[in-house]
């Protein structure tokens, strides 16, 4: 069986307190890594109108629909919501009673995936001394600035609970993807 490591996060960008920079606009980022932490793949994307949980778990879900063969996969993720999620059990509360839940059509995919793979979730300290979990951070808010960005159908009640976005659900991928400071300015580019 193949071992990954997925560093995943998410990034929303406008106001969401006071609501009033619209549209709100949410990245996720998976970075793909082999157990040795070597970069294997990035993936990343973003929806208009969405959340912050939501831009988190769609960084989990971006990285684990990338792989597509059984594998073993440590998701390290700075977001306690996602982490606490999965290892503190609420998953399985989402899935008896997914109408109770916020993002349950989200968390429903994820369970798929789980029971594809064989998952543990680890939590990261963010903005820290990890240099990949950094990157996921940086392609995350990126992700948030690209533009044509769609829809988040399901925050906007469009969706029933449970139904996935498969249709509305685009990873982008990048071969080099890169940040770095010059001048005190953090610098993106996509190779």
């Amino acid at each position: 069986m193949n071992r990954y490591i997925i560093y995943s996060d998410g990034s929303l960008k406008g106001n969401w307190a006071l609501r009033n920079e619209k549209p709100l606009r949410g990245g996720y980022a998976a970075i793909i890594c082999d157990e040795k932490d070597n970069i294997i793949n990035e993936v990343y994307g973003g929806f208009l109108n969405t959340t912050s949980p939501r831009a988190e778990i769609y960084g989990v879900l971006a990285g684990l629909k990338a792989i597509e063969e059984p594998s073993e996969i440590i998701i390290k993720s700075d977001s306690q919501y996602v982490v606490g999620t999965v290892n503190d059990n609420w998953l399985s509360q989402i899935l008896k009673n997914p109408d109770k839940f916020s993002n349950a059509d989200l968390w429903i995919q994820v369970a798929e995936l789980l029971d594809f793979h064989k998952v543990t979730f680890v939590w990261i300290k963010g903005h820290a001394d990890n240099e990949i979990n950094n990157k996921a951070d940086a392609l995350a808010q990126f992700s948030a600035k690209l533009l044509n960005l769609p829809e988040d159908e399901y925050i906007n009640n469009s969706k029933e609970v449970g139904e996935p976005l498969v249709s509305k659900f685009k990873t982008r991928r990048s071969n080099g993807f890169d940040s770095r400071q010059e001048n005190g300015t953090v610098v993106y580019s996509l190779g």
